[in-house]
């Protein structure tokens, strides 16, 4: 299990400070563990790839990583933008196994990117999920097999919604965090 460690969410673009502040509640919740919203801000241009007209997960990682880091310190990027890696044709977020730094984007997430109508509520739930999810991974959680788990893969929104906002318990046991059944 990962020694102490924190979370810190900076703003990547566009994205509103009630998305951060909300997201910041929620996994101070669920983790037991310190969470802030920096005052940093990251700007995404620097990932966009024109032929895709997307945006490039990894070089957000590195610019997420090349602001200095306290040891600890598990930092989420959290966007508005179209991620991609360069064998999916789009991905939720990235991060690295076991490393710092994490990202997730809204972009695919909101119900109105697939013709439905707004739901705020639903979006913020998607996004905690998928925070929960690459954090997992920076604190070295692979995909797990358990389907409600916040560590089981998903591709489609609709696979984000049947998971829930939390870890299983060996998940849970691995990172020191309260299981599900602690958060009830």
């Amino acid at each position: 299990m990962p020694g102490s460690w924190s979370v810190e969410l900076v703003r990547v673009g566009a994205v509103l400070p009630s998305v951060l502040r909300d997201l910041r509640e929620d996994l101070s919740r669920r983790l037991a563990h310190a969470v802030w919203i920096s005052p940093r801000e990251i700007d995404p241009a620097v990932a966009f790839d024109g032929r895709r007209q997307q945006y490039l997960a990894t070089t957000l990682l590195q610019e997420l990583l090349d602001i200095p880091i306290q040891e600890g310190v598990r930092r989420i990027g959290i966007a508005q933008v179209d991620l991609f890696l360069p064998v999916f044709t789009h991905v939720f977020g990235a991060a690295q196994l076991g490393g710092p730094t994490g990202i997730m984007s809204l972009h695919r997430l909101r119900p109105e990117f697939e013709g439905d109508r707004p739901d705020p509520v639903r979006t913020q739930q998607r996004v905690l999920k998928e925070v929960m999810h690459e954090l997992g991974h920076t604190l070295g959680l692979v995909h797990c097999k358990v389907p409600w788990c916040a560590m089981g893969a998903s591709r489609l929104p609709e696979q984000v919604d049947l998971k829930d906002a939390a870890f299983c318990e060996p998940c849970s046991l691995k990172i020191g965090v309260p299981s599900v059944g602690d958060q009830i």
